[in-house]
């Protein structure tokens, strides 16, 4: 019998309910017993919760919910609870555009424009559909604009619309498509408004079609941000007390996907050989690339890679309280969901403990990174470690001392004590295994590498302080616009390194970090200067944008 299990008012024990055998095969009593043994306590009846399955083999054998669907009427989650699976919804868009590929209505390696003709008419470069699939088209993530203008989206009723509008005015990608991977929400918002030009329907109509052909008919976009979500989870986070999500944007493409847990088991019975509606080949190549030849290991709205030595395909998706995971083991024919509401449930770390409750016997060697340095060098005093560093994404991590101990800082992030091992060599107090030893580049720069078990090194470079000449510092104050999205930044020295960073009306304190480099939380804005000096041009970086080029303006223009 399926394990189907609820929790309406209390917790359940982990192994029986109502005298019935919660599993049957193809899982055996010792994997059964290592299952219960992570879900024994994975929340209050009493909290909203997760819902979690596993298909092996073609069959559901984990079927649990936990927790409440919505707070305030005590209603439980259960089959019928619809849950936005955020980000996870991306591989419906991809497989939507796979079967339109193969009825041969749009070509892959077509610009997308030729089936979207006014979409983003300022951007000269071509963007096929096949680097909009896989994030390597160099588009801007339309969040981190609207974030940059000042607009905290999950609070707006923003759809689609909204999105293309701000999309349509940028004259700059954030690198040559093809070139780099850099994962954007706006990809699939793009994709899903060439759907609906190219099947002449609304985009959460002919969804529908869709899902229903695949026997998911509680799945489903909503059609407006007003719109009803029958028997709908709604989503929490705990800061202080339990707060409900805010979240009115409703996006189609990117995320915003609600449906229940059924469904998507269903879907992964299909993809193990359970009979869909679509055909094998469709099925094989969704959980493919569209092309080897791009950068990355992003698929059709999935993500291709290993774990511990076995092929994966994987996705996680989160916004507000909502979180789901999807991890699946072809060779294995194992597939893992998890769905929550709530965001005190880590749904990673969930689904790779059931996925090594299931597999730690099949698990390999994997890819072999080293675990520390080769060479162990003498220890380097605090002094001379102390500083900024920056790694090749960017991301700017600072190196500090504090009564004698040295400390990783980031912003925005809680900083985390080094602790010395041996030489050069210190361990992370927060982090088992992981490491960072210090020392110099092949260019003599200060640098410093992160090992940690399974994962490729890491490296940070030193870069120069930001030097003593006021007269510099105050040469990058000013009034500084962005055409693209209406956003207008005011810098001013303060002293020191401090300066006051004016985005659109909302101030803060901002670092000159290195000579015509500023942080303010979490952008970077660089300043470029002319041969005399002065200031031509600010570019901002932060998270999924780049180089959005800010120009000079008079200080009286408005």
């Amino acid at each position: 019998m399926i394990l189907r299990m609820k929790f309406p008012a209390a917790a359940l024990a982990a192994s029986v309910v109502l005298g019935t055998p919660l599993w049957a095969q193809p899982l055996d009593e010792g994997e059964a017993a290592r299952v219960d043994a992570v879900l024994a306590d994975l929340g209050s009846p009493d909290e909203p919760g997760v819902a979690v399955g596993m298909v092996r083999g073609g069959e559901i054998v984990l079927e649990r919910y936990v927790g409440l669907a919505d707070m305030s009427n005590r209603i439980p989650l259960d089959a019928d609870s619809r849950i936005n699976i955020a980000s996870n919804a991306k591989q419906y868009v991809g497989l939507m555009v796979l079967e339109m590929a193969r009825a041969g209505t749009i070509d892959l390696d077509a610009d997308f424009r030729t089936y979207l003709p006014d979409a983003m008419p300022l951007i000269e470069e071509r963007l096929t559909v096949a680097e909009l699939l896989t994030h390597t088209s160099g588009v801007r993530d339309v969040y981190d604009l609207w974030a940059l203008t000042g607009i905290t989206w999950y609070r707006e009723r923003l759809r689609n619309r909204e999105a293309m509008d701000l999309l349509n005015r940028q004259r700059e990608l954030n690198f040559a498509p093809g070139s780099e991977y850099l994962y954007s929400n706006s990809n699939y918002i793009l994709l899903a408004e060439m759907i609906e030009a190219v099947s002449g329907e609304e985009f959460e109509d002919y969804a529908a079609g869709f899902f229903d052909r695949l026997r998911m008919e509680s799945t489903g976009w909503k059609a407006s941000p007003g719109s009803i979500v029958p028997d709908i989870a709604r989503a929490y986070g705990k800061y202080d007390g339990w707060l409900e999500d805010p979240a009115t944007a409703n996006m189609h493409g990117d995320g915003f996907l609600f449906t229940t847990l059924g469904d998507q088991l269903n879907w992964e019975r299909q993809l193990q050989g359970a009979g869909s509606a679509l055909s094998d080949a469709i099925l094989a190549q969704s959980q493919q690339r569209p092309s080897d030849a791009l950068p990355g290991n992003y698929g059709f709205g999935l993500e291709i890679s290993d774990y511990r030595g076995l092929a994966e395909i994987s996705h996680v998706g989160s916004t507000g309280g909502y979180n789901a995971y999807v991890r699946r083991f072809p060779e294995q024919d194992l597939a893992i969901v998890v769905m929550g509401n709530t965001t005190e449930i880590g749904v990673v770390a969930l689904g790779r403990a059931l996925s090594d409750a299931i597999l730690a016997d099949s698990y390999g060697e994997g890819p072999a990174y080293p675990t520390g340095p080769a060479v162990i060098l003498a220890r380097p005093a605090n002094a001379d470690v102390i500083g900024r560093y920056r790694t090749a994404g960017g991301t700017i991590i600072t190196i500090v001392e504090r009564d004698g101990d040295l400390f990783r800082d980031i912003e925005g992030r809680d900083p985390a004590r080094l602790i010395h091992e041996r030489g050069n060599l210190f361990e992370y107090e927060t982090v088992e295994d992981l490491k960072i030893a210090f020392d110099r580049s092949e260019t003599d720069e200060r640098r410093f590498r992160i090992f940690y078990p399974g994962q490729a090194v890491a490296t940070a470079l030193t870069f120069p302080a930001p030097g003593d000449d006021d007269a510099a510092k105050r040469a990058l104050e000013g009034r500084y616009v962005n055409a693209e999205s209406d956003t207008e930044i005011v810098i001013a020295f303060k002293g020191a390194n401090a300066f006051t960073m004016t985005k659109n009306g909302r101030s803060g304190d901002a670092t000159l970090v290195s000579p015509d480099l500023i942080q303010w939380n979490n952008y970077q804005l660089r300043f470029e200067r002319g041969e005399d000096g002065s200031v031509e041009r600010l570019l901002v970086d932060s998270n999924r944008i780049r180089s959005v080029s800010f120009e000079p303006a008079p200080a009286d223009a408005r």
